[in-house]
């Protein structure tokens, strides 16, 4: 990981990169394999985010903290933190197929923190043709997929019923049938990474994979484009994915032995949905059920319970409503809502957490968007954690090369 010590050292980088693009109009690189090319680009965004009361983390509102005894709740957050770099490699072919390769940054050092630095989001090789993809690398979850349009793209609801969306180890298989004249269904499997290896300061509580990658999977069904739509869905799009797996917790004593071993399951299943009406109106979501599935931004980011690791059961929910004033010009408005098994959460933590949301995103031109966004959020915690509700206002600045 590369620390970065200013965010204007930042947006130094990636102004000379683009310069250095714009003045010379030759390929970014010069390889000996002619069938081979590489583009970049980017985004630099600055977002601001002020809320009459604490959000977690600082800047990016997935959850209220619990209701302060003091009063004072209110906060502000100014940050480019959500800036990004992309690589995209196409070419050459190897037999009937396609290659080429994706790498994709971030430009902070995780999503929870503060910090700058360098986050590969997606890192990955395919091989496609009209029937077939096959990847490998670090990419986007299969189990639900489908994300809202938000000013803020770290939260897109994420712990308010929107889960997936998160980046992993993944190989993946990728089958394409056409269905009339311009539907498409296609049949995805993958196996991941199940979770990062953790061990506790005093090494009484240890995680680590069980020997086994996840499975996700996924079936999917398109209607097919409409070129003069300017919401960007089919008439009609469906889709249902899941997501299982295990890993293992070592329980130790203070001496470091081993008093056992648990072994929480990982389930979910995910239906989504969109649909367009006309070329100005259009509605997607998706509902989930699972549990232990924390890892995957569902659960409000809780997996597990107690000494013997208890799943923690959840379902959720989002939905939001498209409409385009002019094809630059659009409004979001939606509504997420994660919620947990209360008699899972044994007696502590976050019970249910809910985000309704509308906005307003303008393509001033193909480089500059600006937006704005306001959102009513509530988590409701166990007692003795006192609930919290609040409403947050995020302003948006985008340049994107």
């Amino acid at each position: 990981m590369i620390k970065m010590k200013s965010p204007v050292l930042i947006i130094f980088i990636l102004l000379v990169s683009f310069n250095a693009i714009a003045q010379q109009p030759k390929p970014l690189l010069s390889l000996a394999d002619s069938s081979l090319h590489v583009f970049v680009g980017g985004k630099i965004r600055t977002t601001m985010l002020m809320s009459n009361k604490r959000t977690f983390p600082s800047g990016t509102a997935f959850l209220l903290l619990p209701k302060d005894a003091t009063g004072e709740e209110s906060s502000f957050d100014l940050n480019s933190r959500s800036s990004s770099l992309y690589f995209a490699l196409d070419g050459p072919k190897v037999g009937d197929f396609k290659m080429s390769g994706m790498m994709f940054f971030m430009l902070t050092s995780n999503v929870t923190s503060e910090t700058y630095g360098i986050l590969p989001s997606l890192l990955y090789v395919d091989l496609k043709n009209d029937h077939w993809r096959f990847a490998f690398g670090q990419q986007m979850d299969v189990f639900a997929e489908r994300i809202p349009n938000m000013i803020d793209s770290y939260f897109a609801l994420a712990s308010s019923g929107c889960a997936g969306n998160s980046s992993r180890g993944q190989i993946r298989a990728e089958r394409y049938f056409s269905v009339g004249k311009k539907g498409k269904f296609s049949l995805t499997a993958a196996a991941s990474e199940p979770i990062t290896s953790y061990f506790s300061p005093d090494l009484r509580n240890n995680t680590a994979d069980n020997g086994m990658p996840n499975v996700e999977w996924a079936a999917k069904y398109s209607s097919g484009k409409d070129a003069a739509a300017w919401v960007p869905y089919d008439n009609l799009e469906l889709a249902v994915s899941g997501v299982s797996g295990s890993y293992r917790v070592f329980k130790n004593d203070i001496n470091g032995n081993n008093i056992r071993v648990n072994h929480p399951q990982v389930f979910g299943i995910a239906g989504e949905y969109a649909f367009r009406f006309g070329k100005r109106f259009g509605i997607q979501g998706e509902v989930y059920n699972g549990k232990a599935l924390g890892n995957y931004a569902a659960t409000i980011f809780q997996t597990t319970k107690g000494d013997f690791d208890k799943e923690i059961r959840s379902t959720g929910f989002w939905t939001e409503l498209a409409f385009y004033w002019k094809k630059s010009l659009q409004t979001r408005v939606g509504y997420g809502q994660d919620k947990c098994n209360e008699s899972d959460l044994m007696g502590l933590g976050i019970f249910q957490n809910s985000t309704l949301f509308g906005n307003l995103i303008w393509d001033i031109n193909q480089s500059f968007q600006i937006g704005a966004e306001v959102s009513y959020k509530q988590t409701d915690y166990l007692a003795p954690l006192k609930n919290n509700q609040g409403i947050t206002a995020m302003l948006m600045a985008q340049y994107k090369f």
